[in-house]
């Protein structure tokens, strides 16, 4: 730094030789401040946002994502180097949201007519592919004790009123609908559902197994109701992800689906699977 004092005044050439070397900072920091933005060429991170149906399906599923099928989504996430959100919202809301770009997709979609329309799924060949899906669920027949109603994986026999069946259950409406069964769909809850179908307002409800088995512990139902041995419906659930966003990232997205077949075969994760599944039993 240059001291300026009476008893050492600068010459002409040191004057000129400081202010000359602030030259060279003022210019490149002008230079900077005109200089357009640099962009960084690292990638941004992608966001996958996930509506979640409200009700919660135990062990699978939860409106913020918890259960064995949010875990695994998240897990592969963090290994495809995605950021998942996931948000709840009712069923029917949720399709729409997809169908108009505000959710990229849903955790845990039936590979079902309704919905391939406008969401992709892990495939193979011209089929989904089962090795790269989240859950294996089964949707099981409920029915009045004493009633003759059946059900023998086919169809449905002494069959009299309507089957009932949980609101926005497309996996479950598509198929009744392909047999041309009567079915309710109003109820929104299993809890309404086995109410309605204890009032006789039907003569079968179809309706998640673990959550039925859970319902049939309540003594509202413990003496009225019963679940019959043959499913409905056994099937894989999917991570669906909304048709146009798999078409603007369909590597990041087959990347998370590869993730998510090779974690769910994980001797870990299976473990954790069996004890949330033996949980939710009992």
């Amino acid at each position: 730094m240059l001291v300026l004092s009476p008893s050492n005044k600068p010459s002409a050439f040191a004057c000129a030789a400081f202010f000359l070397s602030l030259l060279p900072v003022a210019c490149c920091a002008q230079a900077n401040a005109d200089a357009p933005a640099q962009h960084s060429t690292l990638t941004h991170t992608l966001t996958l946002r996930l509506c979640v149906d409200e009700r919660a399906h135990l062990p699978f599923i939860t409106a913020d994502g918890k259960g064995t099928a949010g875990e695994l989504i998240r897990q592969a996430a963090r290994e495809s180097g995605i950021e998942v959100t996931f948000y709840g919202a009712p069923v029917v809301r949720c399709r729409e949201e997809i169908r108009a770009g505000v959710a990229d997709g849903f955790p845990t979609a039936p590979y079902t007519p309704s919905l391939t329309s406008f969401m992709s799924f892990p495939m193979h060949g011209a089929a989904p592919d089962n090795t790269r899906a989240v859950m294996l669920a089964r949707a099981m027949v409920f029915r009045r004790k004493g009633s003759a109603l059946d059900w023998d994986g086919k169809q449905f026999s002494h069959r009299n009123l309507p089957v009932l069946v949980p609101f926005g259950a497309v996996l479950l409406l598509d198929r009744l609908q392909a047999m041309g069964v009567p079915h309710d769909d109003k109820g929104k809850t299993l809890d309404l559902i086995f109410a309605k179908l204890a009032a006789q307002r039907g003569d079968a409800a179809i309706g998640a197994e673990y959550s039925g088995i859970a319902h049939l512990t309540e003594p509202r139902f413990a003496t009225q109701l019963e679940m019959l041995p043959v499913p409905f419906s056994e099937e894989p659930y999917f991570l669906g992800v909304a048709s146009d966003y798999h078409s603007a990232h369909p590597a990041a997205v087959e990347r998370l689906w590869d993730a998510i077949g090779r974690i769910g075969k994980s001797a870990a994760y299976r473990a954790y699977y069996q004890k949330a599944v033996k949980g939710a039993a009992h």
